[in-house]
């Protein structure tokens, strides 16, 4: 026989009181005991959960609360940073050994709405330079709007987050030929100002298979007021995911820009910056192998590269090895100048936001006479 109905309401406040006192997993199991001594109904039961649940997620909310009443952590707003603090030793005679801040950054981002964002990511190592200032709207999977500053669309290793690398530092064609630090535009952390659509399609087993981005932007890189140019750089790149763990990429790019002096360019006026790459990427458990090949124009010069590397966790998500093959040539017409880098590293993995890379260099000039210019770094990575 039920209860009366005033006992059922007070073993319902009862119920309510307790979340306050205990755990979830007690309040469950309380529930599932007055559903089989029909004290309540299933519908009820599901009810009071959701009413706990909220408790609980606006509990941790107001915990989170500054004294400026903003929520750090909330969708509104979610503050992060990364400081990546290098040693470098040089064996080439003349050049010092040194520690250095190679990263110090905060990011800013949220939500504006359900579908639309924002996000503020400035870099203060060295000098204080921002590095990305957008906002997006999405209006589903396969169509995204981003407006802002921001990184262009091209190869997989320049759009792979800082934190996120194999290596301290990135590949010989990927830093001339996406905008980083070798490239005739000098250093833009392969990032630019302009707007792009993206978005995902032909969803298969809970994964998409193919996801594209096309954007258009100036072309003179980032942190700047006006273009150099009159003329509108275009940025495009698919994506596909036959399997999962296996991606393929392609990117190209067609623009016209204005090479710095510093560069060495003859005639720096503007003239054609294409770019063209494809890169592949396989992760199953433990392994990792990562591909990708650039090429690019800049005027009359042709240039090109490739790497190929490799990780494996000998500790699960502790200790990695990696290792990987670099080879790069600025100028096509001159068969003197490529230079090959093999790159072998440890990671260890303190936790999710902390780790220790140590890397060695060993580098060879396609010239006459070579240079013992091999480097030994060492990285302490704190991703907060």
């Amino acid at each position: 026989m039920k209860l009366p109905y005033l006992k059922r309401i007070l073993l319902i406040l009862t119920i309510l009181f307790s979340a306050v006192v205990s755990k979830a997993q007690s309040n469950d199991e309380l529930l599932n005991l007055l559903i089989k001594k029909n004290v309540l109904s299933q519908q009820e039961a599901d009810s009071l959960r959701s009413d706990l649940a909220l408790k609980e997620q606006q509990k941790r909310d107001k915990e989170k609360e500054n004294q400026h009443n903003i929520s750090i952590g909330s969708r509104a707003l979610q503050i992060s940073g990364l400081v990546q603090a290098r040693y470098q030793g040089f064996e080439q005679s003349g050049v010092n050994n040194a520690f250095d801040l190679h990263r110090a950054r905060l990011d800013a981002k949220g939500n504006i709405t359900d579908k639309w964002s924002y996000e503020v990511y400035t870099e203060f190592a060295t000098t204080t330079k921002l590095l990305d200032a957008y906002t997006a709207y999405q209006i589903a999977d396969y169509l995204k709007f981003t407006a802002g500053q921001f990184k262009i669309p091209f190869s997989y290793e320049s759009l792979t987050s800082d934190s996120q690398l194999e290596f301290i530092d990135r590949s010989q064609v990927i830093e001339a030929l996406a905008g980083r630090s070798k490239d005739v535009i000098g250093n833009q952390n392969g990032r630019d100002i302009g707007a792009q659509i993206s978005g995902s399609f032909v969803k298969l087993n809970n994964r998409y298979l193919f996801d594209y981005t096309f954007g258009v932007f100036n072309g003179a890189g980032y942190d700047v007021s006006t273009d150099n140019n009159n003329h509108k750089d275009i940025v495009a790149r698919l994506g596909v995911h036959p399997i999962k763990g296996l991606d393929f990429g392609g990117s190209l790019y067609s623009g016209e820009d204005i090479p710095l002096a510093t560069t060495k360019v003859p005639n720096p006026v503007t003239q054609a910056r294409n770019r063209y790459g494809i890169d592949g990427r396989y992760v199953t458990g433990p392994l990792s192998i990562t591909a990708e090949y650039a090429r690019g124009t800049d005027g009359p010069v042709h240039r090109d590269g490739w790497y190929a590397q490799a990780g494996y966790f000998v500790i699960p998500k502790k200790l990695q090895l990696v290792a990987k093959y670099d080879t790069y040539d600025p100028n096509k017409t001159i068969t003197t100048d490529r230079s090959i880098i093999y790159n072998g590293g440890i990671n260890y993995v303190f936790n999710s936001w902390t780790k220790l890379a140590v890397d060695y260099l060993y580098k060879h000039e396609q010239t006459a006479t070579q240079v013992k210019n091999n480097i030994l770094e060492a990285q302490l990575q704190i991703a907060f």
